[in-house]
């Protein structure tokens, strides 16, 4: 009797789905990919999420009822002691999708991502040898390194141009050449992009006015739930820094803490001294860190972006005002949930960006 084919289908979350679809499709696995995330997809997540939880929560959910519409029975997230109310998604989210159909939920631990990754890769793709597992998670892993920098790349290039919108399209292009390579080209595709984007902006020796972008990690990386702001920020002259991006997360959280070699919260600890002492949870203490140590190398602003009710969030933008004040430095917070318009958060990133440049060019 033949194995049942499992139908597997998993959250978006920036372009995580590209290196997660390309991986599951090379071990033979049959995926049933959620539609991009829309207005629909958080009125169903809305529908079937308890009153008051967080956005990601919500988006997460109607990923998974759209997929499960769809056909899927099979579903993969992450979840993780010390990351707020991420840790406790899968149970919640499991009460409430039984409503719709009974599915099989594969949760990946962050403090044990790359022996979690392993064991569901087994599962769900058993004819596929520990070899080829472990050589398509090397491929996903270098995937999404090359996306990081790419799109690093646009953020620094984008912002020294009079052409961005030429530079997110050449970006566009470079990223779906990337779903569909093998893993030989894969630096080819990126140096290429990379050297394209850079030929626009010319020697790329001016100095834009900078800030650093920090908050909540989902929300820094879905430009559908953050309102693309990275893009609207070098469209008007402003260079952005993220300190979260998914292929160095992903790294440092599989190999590297696999080896023993890494622990975020340890990395983050004494960068945000002495403004934040100890582990707030989710990603408060990393933001603390990473807006302080752009304050002392001279950036001239911080943009806090967070889903509505993130408690971890919330502690850290205590430190995050008094950094700003400590170093005279704008500070744009900005809370989102399933009410934010496009009209008012581009309305205030575009006056931000305007006081950034008037205090950058008036010194």
């Amino acid at each position: 009797m033949e194995a049942e084919i499992l139908k597997v289908t998993y959250p978006h979350m920036g372009y995580l789905n590209i290196p997660v679809l390309n991986m599951l499709n090379n071990l033979g696995v049959e995926v049933i990919e959620a539609p991009p995330i829309s207005k629909k997809t958080i009125e169903l997540g809305s529908l079937y999420s308890p009153e008051g939880v967080c956005l990601p929560y919500k988006i997460n959910m109607g990923n998974f009822i759209e997929s499960i519409d769809q056909g899927a029975d099979t579903l993969v997230s992450v979840c993780g002691a010390g990351k707020c109310r991420l840790g406790f998604y899968n149970a919640v989210q499991k009460i409430h999708l039984a409503e719709k159909r009974q599915v099989q939920f594969y949760m990946l631990d962050t403090n044990h991502l790359f022996s979690d990754l392993y064991r569901f890769l087994r599962t769900v793709a058993p004819r596929a040898s520990r070899l080829v597992i472990l050589k398509n998670i090397a491929m996903g892993i270098k995937l999404l390194k090359a996306l990081d920098a790419m799109n690093e790349a646009k953020n620094f290039y984008g912002a020294r141009t009079n052409s961005p919108e030429q530079i997110i399209d050449i970006l566009r292009c470079g990223t779906q050449e990337l779903a569909n390579s093998t893993y030989t080209k894969i630096n080819f595709i990126r140096d290429f992009t990379i050297s394209s984007i850079g030929a626009i902006c010319g020697n790329g020796q001016c100095r834009p006015p900078r800030v650093v972008l920090i908050g909540e990690f989902y929300l820094l990386l879905e430009p559908y739930v953050n309102h693309s702001i990275e893009d609207l920020l070098i469209k008007q002259g402003i260079e952005v820094k993220k300190f979260v991006y998914t292929g160095n997360w992903v790294y440092s959280n599989t190999l590297l803490q696999a080896l023993g070699l890494y622990s975020e919260e340890k990395a983050y600890l004494d960068q945000a001294k002495p403004y934040l002492n100890y582990h707030v949870g989710g990603d408060g203490l990393k933001s603390v860190g990473s807006a302080l140590r752009c304050a002392r190398d001279g950036y001239d602003g911080i943009i806090h972006i967070y889903p509505f009710g993130c408690m971890p969030e919330v502690v850290a933008q205590s430190a995050l005002k008094n950094i700003a004040s400590d170093y005279n430095l704008p500070l744009l917070t900005l809370s989102i949930d399933e009410h934010s318009s496009d009209v008012g958060i581009i309305t205030r990133i575009e006056a931000f960006a305007d006081c950034i440049k008037r205090k950058t060019y008036q010194h």
